[in-house]
């Protein structure tokens, strides 16, 4: 009889942006591995999701519709009687979220802890007291999840941060890389030979994604501008007030959500796009820049350099003097700006969902 493997896919598809194109690539690279068939799957999706899955992955997996909300109470007491019922030799938790009383066979993606790391008021727009309950509660799951499962992270970074801090074993930890959206691959960029007078910032605007060291740069920047390309973000009011009070609301602009269709001409014709982070689990916005022909400046922060390599110029992301240099530098030199072009599309070509697949189906087999 086949092994049963449920995967719990409550957070599928692009809406729930980087963990939901994860969980997406993942079950369509997993369908083309030779052993795929050797197993059963059941995926958990929630219910507005189901159309979606089904059109993507067809009749590859079992179905198993819910209404369980991520970090809910139900997440905590339903979700294990749903794996009750469904009596999975494995389960697969796509995300830091596994219920405290589920204790059987497991494997768990710990994006990130920045979390654990990134703490205070100005990481949340939530009453204090009711932050800061929830954030103790979150660390007790994390560590009941990582003590009790077996563990899968996007970079060796937070590898060797999960054995130093948590005593995890190198046995029970596997690194599996990510890579750009095929979807996103399908785009084409011309290489521009003499850029326009402005720089890119992709993504949410958390503390730690340190935005304000580009504002620190752009003082010393008069000519350049800032596009900002962020969908949703709980802290863009915040930004928006100290854009004004700094006077760079001639040099910043807000584009919202920007549809796939436009990103390459946005992306191509800038100097380059800025990843200025402190953290970050793997970070595909530098890879999918690279993809469009974009040099990439980023921060020498977390797990960046282990993802970029020589692909970018690196900068103290404390630092915006620094920052400043490298754009003034990139700006006025079109050979160096060819050269990270071409650096960053075959950095692109070091990651293969196949291989994120490949990777992740050997834990399910080890973990059997």
């Amino acid at each position: 009889m086949k092994k049963h493997i449920v995967i719990d896919a409550r957070l599928y598809g692009p809406k729930n942006t980087g963990i939901g194109r994860y969980t997406k690539n993942l079950l369509l690279g997993l369908i083309k591995q030779p052993n795929f068939k050797d197993y059963s799957f059941t995926l958990i999706l929630q219910k507005d999701s189901l159309k979606e899955a089904k059109s993507d992955l067809g009749d590859n997996f079992n179905y198993h519709p819910v209404t369980i909300p991520h970090y809910s109470i139900k997440e905590q007491f339903l979700l294990p009687l749903v794996l009750l019922k469904l009596k999975p030799d494995l389960v697969h938790f796509t995300h830091l979220n596994k219920p405290i009383f589920y204790l059987k066979n497991s494997v768990v993606t710990i994006h990130d802890l920045i979390k654990h790391l990134s703490t205070g008021k100005d990481t949340t727009t939530k009453n204090q007291a009711i932050y800061w309950l929830k954030h103790y509660a979150y660390l007790l799951t994390t560590f009941i999840a990582i003590k009790s499962s077996r563990i899968i992270v996007p970079s060796d970074y937070w590898k060797d941060y999960l054995i130093k801090n948590y005593q995890v074993s190198k046995n029970n930890i596997t690194t599996t890389h990510e890579a750009v959206d095929p979807s996103f691959l399908k785009l084409k960029a011309k290489t521009i030979k003499k850029p326009q007078p402005y720089i890119i910032y992709t993504g949410n605007l958390y503390p730690h994604k340190n935005i304000q060291v580009i504002l620190k740069a752009l003082k010393k920047l008069p000519d350049i501008k800032l596009k900002i390309i962020c969908a949703r973000s709980v802290f863009l009011e915040r930004l928006e007030k100290i854009v004004h009070k700094d006077n760079l609301s001639s040099q910043v602009e807000f584009l919202g959500f920007v549809p796939d269709a436009d990103f390459p001409k946005i992306y191509s014709q800038s100097i380059a796009l800025v990843h200025p982070s402190f953290l970050e689990g793997f970070s595909l916005t530098g890879l999918e820049a690279m993809s469009l022909n974009t040099p990439v400046i980023s921060s020498s922060a977390s797990c960046l350099p282990e993802i970029y390599q020589d692909s970018v110029l690196y900068f103290d992301p404390n630092n915006p003097e620094e920052l400043v240099d490298l754009i003034n530098i990139l700006k006025d030199n079109q050979k160096l700006r060819q050269e990270l072009i071409e650096r960053g599309l075959s950095q692109v070509k070091k990651y293969d969902w196949k291989k994120t697949a490949q990777k992740t189906i050997n834990v399910y087999q080890n973990s059997l």
